[in-house]
């Protein structure tokens, strides 16, 4: 067998004009690669800045609902109703910020503290590897 010259694969013309339309080609595959992801990151943040609203609704009703069913006084009450502030703060956040603010939250918290930022990274990894090699094993 005898052995084939590579270059008797590449095509033939070798022009300068072909170089440059497949670099066309490319660089339009790209671009549109990038605007059909930045479209469905539109899309998927509208989304979520829905359902953002319909939680914030359900926390504030979790909260309405934990201070009614409390007693009136002591530890519990005490506790009950620091909770239901929190969620209600909660809440309060998730009505007024869309998710480019809660993004640039993160980023700035990241930059911030990028060790702890790590450190909790790296501990939500572990969960979810363990979570799902659980499911796995099941």
């Amino acid at each position: 067998m005898a052995s084939q010259d590579t270059h008797s694969l590449a095509p033939t013309d070798t022009g300068a004009g072909s170089d440059q339309g497949i670099k066309n080609k490319v660089s339009d595959m790209a671009s549109q690669a990038k605007n059909t992801a930045a479209d469905w990151g539109r899309s998927a943040a509208s989304t979520v800045d829905k359902n953002l609203k319909s939680a914030a609704g359900a926390l504030e009703n979790t909260a309405t609902a934990l201070r009614d069913r409390v007693p009136a006084t002591g530890k519990v009450n005490q506790f009950a109703t620091k909770t239901a502030d929190k969620i209600e703060h909660t809440a309060r956040y998730l009505r007024e910020h869309d998710t480019n603010d809660m993004v640039a939250g993160v980023e700035s918290m990241v930059r911030r503290n990028p060790g702890a930022s790590l450190c909790a990274a790296l501990a939500v990894g572990f969960l979810i590897g363990t979570a799902m090699k659980r499911d796995r094993d099941y």
